[in-house]
C-alpha cells in the first residue's frame, strides 16, 4: 500500500492476476455453476470482496477467463472437397479435456445474455472465416449450421455421448460426412 493506504498499480495487477489464474482453473474445473466466488478467492489467496471489485460480478469474470481465440484458424485451408473430414478429425483431435470443459461451462451458462452473445461471437467468427471459403448461395448460412454441428460434436464428447475410447478416425470419418454434405451445396 501507498502511504495514502491505495493499493499500487502493480498490488491491482497481481490480485488481477491471481484472480484470473484461480477463475481459469476452477471454471475449467467445475463449470460456471459450480464456481463460487468464495472459491475463486480461497484459490487466489484473498478476500471474495476483491473477485467483485476487480471484476464486478462472476459472470464478467468467467466472460474474461473464457477463451474465444479461433481454434479453426487455418483449419479451412486446403481443398474444399475433404474440408468436412479435416474440420472433424481436427475437433476430434484438438478436443482435449479442458477445451470440452469451457465448452460445457458455456453451453451450462448460456442462459445469461452476456454469455449467449459470447456464444453468437464465437459462431459468427467461425462462420465468416469458413463462409468466405464457401462456393454458391447461402455460403455464411451453411457455415453457420456447420458451426452448429461442431458445436454438437463437442456436447457429444463432452458428455461421453461419444465414448472416450470410440475409434476417432471412424467418427471423423461418419462426422465429416455429415458437415461435407454443407459444404458440398
Amino acid at each position: 500500500m501507498t502511504e495514502r493506504g491505495q493499493i499500487s498499480q502493480r498490488e491491482q495487477s497481481t490480485t488481477s492476476d491471481a484472480i484470473r489464474d484461480a477463475a481459469f482453473q476452477l471454471f475449467g474445473e467445475h463449470g460456471f455453476g459450480g464456481t463460487s466466488v468464495r472459491a475463486i478467492a480461497k484459490v487466489a489467496g484473498i478476500d471474495p470482496a476483491l473477485v467483485i471489485r476487480h471484476f464486478g460480478s462472476k459472470e464478467s469474470l468467467f466472460l474474461e477467463t473464457t477463451p474465444v481465440e479461433d481454434y479453426f484458424q487455418g483449419q479451412f485451408d486446403g481443398p474444399l472437397d475433404t474440408l468436412g473430414f479435416r474440420i472433424a478429425a481436427f475437433v476430434l483431435g484438438k478436443a482435449d479435456a479442458r477445451m470440452l470443459s469451457v465448452h460445457t461451462a458455456l453451453m451450462r451458462a448460456s442462459d445469461s445474455p452476456r454469455i449467449r452473445g459470447r456464444l453468437r461471437e464465437m459462431s459468427d467468427t467461425f462462420a465468416r472465416n469458413l463462409g468466405s471459403r464457401l462456393p454458391g448461395e447461402n455460403a455464411y448460412t451453411r457455415a453457420l449450421l456447420i458451426s452448429a454441428q461442431v458445436t454438437g460434436l463437442l456436447s457429444a464428447l463432452g458428455t461421453e455421448s461419444i465414448p472416450p475410447d470410440a475409434d476417432r478416425a471412424e467418427v471423423a470419418e461418419l462426422y465429416g460426412r455429415a458437415i461435407q454434405g454443407l459444404v458440398d451445396q
